[in-house]
């Protein structure tokens, strides 16, 4: 009798503990999701560029990303040689596909005389203006900074062709939750958009405390 109540004991024992598992389990984080967010205008004051008679078409080729931020989850600096992935904060769309969008929309707002176009182009598209941007940093660590480098090229479709390099480095200081941090992000496209759209209207870029510097010798 004794031996049936023990492993009555026993029984009851493992169940109660499988189910203090499943409660455990079941108070788990439950995921954010992020998007990033045009702010050319609210985000970026002044940034407004001043439209030219005469449209341009321009295209935004390709925006690349270095592999690891390529992912859902959004990537925290830890250190200088250390990140963490966020796995109950998480990008809502690939990362490489919100840039490309946010920029296009960016310089929608910030070239109001000109149209913007996203590859792949509306077949018969005449581009006078094409952008490649190859995005070397964009990430940030929670109560510290956030960086965004950009190596990017304006080229000319148009005769004469021609091209126009330039290098972004912006940073900015970081909330301490995601959300704050994605936040800092978007503003930090903002100002790499009101960067390349000064250079598709007058071929310089204004030197200010964050902005990058053309250099034609890139290649």
């Amino acid at each position: 009798m004794k031996s049936r109540l023990a492993q009555r004991g026993g029984f009851v024992s493992t169940v109660g503990l499988a189910l203090l598992g499943l409660a455990a389990c079941s108070t788990s984080p439950a995921t954010r999701f992020y998007v990033l967010t045009p702010v050319a205008v609210d985000g970026v004051q002044g940034s407004r560029v001043s439209p030219v008679s005469g449209g341009m078409t321009i295209g935004i080729r390709a925006v690349e990303l270095p592999q690891e931020l390529d992912r859902p989850q959004i990537v925290a600096r830890t250190g200088a040689n250390t990140v963490h992935l966020a796995e109950f904060d998480r990008w809502s769309a690939p990362l490489r596909d919100s840039v490309r969008q946010v920029i296009g929309n960016n310089l929608t707002i910030l070239l109001p005389a000109d149209r913007v176009e996203r590859y792949p182009w509306t077949p018969g598209t005449a581009l006078d203006r094409e952008v490649i941007i190859e995005v070397t940093r964009f990430d940030g660590e929670l109560g510290g900074q956030c960086t965004l480098n950009a190596r990017w090229k304006v080229l000319t479709r148009t005769a004469p062709p021609s091209a126009l390099y330039g290098h972004s480095m912006l940073s900015e200081a970081a909330g301490r939750d995601y959300a704050a941090l994605v936040a800092t992000q978007s503003r930090l496209l903002g100002a790499l958009s009101a960067e390349i759209a000064r250079a598709i209207r007058t071929g310089a870029q204004t030197a200010g405390p964050s902005a990058g510097s053309i250099d034609t010798r890139l290649q």
